[in-house]
């Protein structure tokens, strides 16, 4: 072995001085394409978590059966928990104007968020009710104006969730409370699209929305809550008492809604309601949620919408920049998705900004 190395050329003066050189810049090359490859890497990874719109354009555009299912339906815990419950009520053809000057909805502003450019979706009122609870109107909207408020029953199929099946699905509950529905078994006749009452007001189906969707006619029917507004012990109340579901929504009857009464009969209700059938003493760690299916007449289909609970802040304490936020009926739904930590249903809620800034 000595004498083999001993036997190797040595190399000095200029050859040892070219033989130098020429690693040097071959090692130089090296760091450089190497420098180069891992910037081109990294703007590739940047690109993509920072600027997703494209391809989730192209993904929304997918119907939801093709959709990557690449997030599971709820995260293990969510960073926008504010509420253990929310109590969506929903009134009737409602202009912002006239909603803000009336006296009992600007009592009960005085105590929560009251939001100066909150939008409906849809003239009529049938696809605002659908998108509330499944991020998309499922073409409804499209169709001239009497057709689109004529009731459809969805298919049971991966394109026409909605929330129920998100909450289901992550171990939680829904119920949806309607006032005067005509009595009957379970499963009830859904082809009854509205029934008169004349000592209390009319039910009308196209304002209980998850009663058009086969899963809940046939699965989760009892979900679907008949509540007598005239009895003071209505299953309303009692469910009130013992602590209401993570999801309720309540749907008033015609006259209560003000569909046929108006603004000022509707919170004047509101505020009866509230009362006396869900005082404050019950209402601790509840978000609820006023707003209207549609203004009347605004061009821009600004409503009222109002949250109140002890987890959002008394009116004197909100930031008028906040509450004059572009929200819609959609940024509701991704506001309570994100609460509860449920995966987005469909384009218009996963691409909805959620409401911030007026927590607690």
């Amino acid at each position: 072995m000595l004498q083999e190395c001993q036997m190797r050329p040595t190399f000095s003066g200029r050859a040892a001085f070219t033989r130098n050189l020429f690693l040097a810049a071959g090692f130089a090359v090296g760091v450089l394409i190497y420098a180069r490859l891992f910037c081109v890497g990294t703007k590739a990874a940047l690109a993509q978590s920072e600027n997703p719109s494209q391809s989730a354009r192209a993904e929304a555009a997918k119907p939801a059966g093709q959709k990557k299912d690449d997030t599971p339906q709820t995260i293990a815990k969510s960073s926008a928990h504010h509420f253990d419950r929310v109590l969506i009520i929903v009134l009737e053809n409602g202009d912002y104007e006239v909603a803000l000057k009336d006296k009992n909805l600007a009592a009960l502003a005085a105590h929560g968020a009251s939001f100066s450019n909150f939008h409906a979706l849809f003239h009529p009122s049938y696809p605002n009710y659908l998108a509330m609870i499944a991020g998309t109107d499922f073409g409804v909207g499209e169709k001239p104006r009497l057709l689109a408020d004529m009731q459809v029953d969805f298919p049971d199929d991966a394109d026409h969730q909605t929330v129920a099946d998100r909450l289901i699905a992550s171990g939680l509950d829904f119920k949806n409370y309607v006032e005067e529905l005509p009595e009957g078994n379970c499963p009830y006749k859904i082809s009854t699209q509205k029934a008169a009452n004349s000592n209390t007001g009319g039910y009308v189906r196209r304002h209980v929305p998850f009663l058009s969707f086969r899963e809940v006619q046939e699965k989760w029917c009892d979900h679907v809550v008949r509540v007598d507004s005239a009895r003071g012990d209505n299953y309303f109340v009692r469910d009130a008492k013992q602590g209401l579901v993570a999801y309720s929504f309540y749907s008033p009857n015609r006259n209560n809604d003000g569909h046929d009464t108006g603004v000022t009969f509707a919170a004047q209700w509101l505020e009866n309601f509230l009362d006396k059938k869900f005082p404050e003493s019950l209402r601790k760690g509840t978000l609820i949620v006023v707003t209207f299916d549609e203004s009347d007449h605004n061009a821009d289909n600004r409503i009222f919408t109002l949250f109140l609970g002890d987890m959002v802040k008394d009116a004197s304490q909100q930031d008028s920049k906040v509450l004059d936020r572009h929200y819609t009926h959609y940024s509701l739904l991704r506001t309570i998705e994100d609460n509860f930590g449920l995966k987005p249903l469909a384009a218009g809620d996963r691409d909805a900004v959620p409401i911030t800034g007026i927590w607690k």
